[in-house]
């Protein structure tokens, strides 16, 4: 997606001006990600739309483990200790392989290296493990509302409804498509107009057990949490997720 509207999506910071690659992996560095970060060969790397990439990983290491929607992974990012968070979509257990949607929409080291991500390279991530308990929604309706980082969470999660704030409305809708899942696309405002509309489809989504998840942006999440507070949505009946927020880097 090229929309101006999306630039802050993933808030990374710029890359060097000299365009060195880091330096080596020190002593505790190797030490960790040995520990800690489980190996795996990029299988495929299929753009769906601009900036918006589905990535495969499988391996051996990723094989008899339990993963539930809503979890999350951290690939590690060449030498240091920097990753980038990811939503799996699904984790095929016995045969060791998971798919994620990563994202490119800036000049930062995860879109390079998502831009970059080739089959057949090795690549460390650290999971899968909690980030988003869907099982505490006990509810029959299940409502998503969030943004282009949360498409993974929707995918892996099937709920009833969907509704996304996006910059480019055409990409988006290609790749909703493309994986079928049915979403209301809602265009993003830089004068965030657009939440009051977000907040109107939420509130006229009928039944008293319908459990919401809002993911995705920080300041769009906090707009709708306390619209539907007002409305007497009870708190045990909403999950609240924040990917990334203006001007920070490193959320989950």
């Amino acid at each position: 997606m090229t929309s101006p509207a999306m630039t802050p999506t993933l808030n990374e910071p710029r890359e060097a001006a000299s365009g060195r690659p880091p330096a080596g992996d020190g002593v505790v560095s190797r030490l960790l990600t040995r520990l800690l970060f489980r190996q795996a060969e990029i299988v495929e790397n299929r753009e769906l739309a601009s900036g918006l990439h589905l990535l495969t990983l499988e391996g051996p290491a990723l094989r008899d483990l339990a993963w539930m929607p809503g979890d999350k992974i951290q690939v590690k990012l060449g030498s240091g200790m920097s990753t980038r968070t990811y939503t799996p979509i699904d984790w095929e257990a016995q045969q060791g392989r998971t798919r994620f949607i990563a994202h490119a929409l800036t000049t930062g080291p995860g879109s390079l290296w998502v831009r970059n991500a080739r089959p057949g390279e090795p690549v460390r991530l650290f999971g899968p493990r909690k980030s988003l308990d869907l099982s505490r929604l006990d509810t029959q309706t299940r409502v998503l509302v969030g943004d282009e980082t949360a498409i993974g969470l929707a995918a892996a999660w099937h709920p009833t409804h969907t509704v996304f704030e996006v910059g480019d409305r055409t990409a988006a809708q290609s790749v909703t498509d493309r994986l079928d899942l049915p979403a209301t696309l809602i265009a993003r405002q830089q004068d965030d107009g657009h939440l009051e509309t977000l907040a109107d489809i939420l509130l006229r989504l009928p039944g008293r057990d319908t459990g919401f998840v809002l993911a995705g942006r920080a300041r769009t999440i906090q707009h709708l949490l306390k619209a539907l507070r007002k409305n007497g949505v009870s708190t045990d009946r909403i999950l609240t997720k924040a990917y990334w927020a203006e001007g920070k880097v490193g959320l989950d």
